[in-house]
């Protein structure tokens, strides 16, 4: 897999325990919309136009890339979570979901995982390798 491939991956696990606060940000700026305020003096507005926000607002929710994007990395890196293994649970949780990320050496010289050090790099680069699979991106 490609150097590039794996740094977008681990920027997407360091990412992840945020996740939940960048989908809501997201619907907040999609319900809540910027309008510019209009200084047209003495303009007419037109009355007779439905009034459609709410039906709007749903279609644009359905819609938007960035919140689906968002929405398929957080599914496809629970799943993978749940399938791997513990020790491989436990890689990832300390050095990508903590808000302390640890490293793997440090991990190993701690005794907080039982395996070598190589062992867990395996662990750890067959779950980059398994997320990039899931989310299409192993190609790149």
């Amino acid at each position: 897999m490609r150097k590039e491939t794996t740094n977008l991956v681990v920027q997407i696990l360091k990412d992840y325990p945020l996740i939940d606060k960048k989908i809501a940000a997201r619907k907040h700026r999609i319900e809540h919309p910027f309008h510019e305020r209009d200084d047209n003096i003495g303009g007419g507005k037109a009355q007779n136009h439905p009034w459609t926000y709410y039906d709007n607002l749903i279609i644009t929710i359905d819609q938007d890339r960035e919140l689906r994007r968002l929405k398929a990395e957080k599914e496809v890196i629970e799943e993978v979570y749940d399938q791997a293994g513990e020790t491989t649970q436990k890689i990832i949780k300390e050095c990508y979901f903590s808000p302390r990320h640890r490293s793997i050496k440090n991990l190993v010289a701690t005794n907080a995982i039982w395996c070598s050090q190589t062992k867990a790099y395996k662990l750890r680069d067959g779950f980059i390798k398994d997320v990039a699979r899931a989310l299409n991106i192993d190609t790149l």
